[in-house]
């Protein structure tokens, strides 16, 4: 009886190390962007364009974007798009890194206006209809720490294929979750 007791204690150490050990631990923190990746894909331009405002480097910033695109869109509003987007991303704590940590196609089967978006996304970034791959909202996990405290921030974006690069669109405003 009591080598059966202790077997099934032995047991029951083993599992409960297994399965703390295996817990999930959430997002982890991936490595920086390089200047080749930006444009590779959705998960890569997000992330990019995130760490590009916490890490104020303003030639990945640029590359989020297409060719002329940043330099037409001060002309007509006056502003400089980088400046603000860093101004309103100040924050008082040490940024660790990002991951990219979910997307969901901007599809009609997902629920979304894909045809008008492919329209705005023409318009915006003066390109023919044709030429549009693929859209997606891309969730980008931010690691960010102060003192003792760490905290994880999530942001969703737009991002788009256009002759085969990737692009940045906007954020989005409404109760995207996934």
């Amino acid at each position: 009886m009591r080598k059966t007791l202790s077997a099934v204690a032995l047991i029951l150490v083993f599992v409960f190390a297994f399965t703390a050990c295996s817990k999930d631990k959430g997002p982890q923190i991936e490595p920086q962007v390089t200047m080749e990746q930006v444009n590779t894909s959705g998960e890569y331009v997000a992330r990019a364009y995130m760490e590009s405002l916490f890490t104020d480097n303003r030639t990945m910033f640029d590359k989020c974007y297409p060719a002329g695109f940043l330099e037409q869109l001060g002309e007509s509003s006056g502003d400089d798009l980088y400046s603000q987007y860093r101004s309103v991303l100040k924050i008082d704590a040490v940024v660790n890194g990002t991951a990219s940590t979910g997307y969901r196609d901007y599809t009609i089967a997902n629920g979304y206006d894909e045809a008008g978006m492919r329209s705005a996304i023409c318009f915006l970034a003066g390109c023919e209809y044709s030429e549009v791959g693929r859209i997606q909202i891309q969730k980008v996990s931010v690691f960010f720490s102060k003192g003792t405290e760490s905290v994880t921030a999530d942001f969703y974006y737009v991002v788009y294929e256009m002759n085969g690069s990737w692009y940045m669109l906007e954020g989005c405003q409404n109760d995207v979750e996934f």
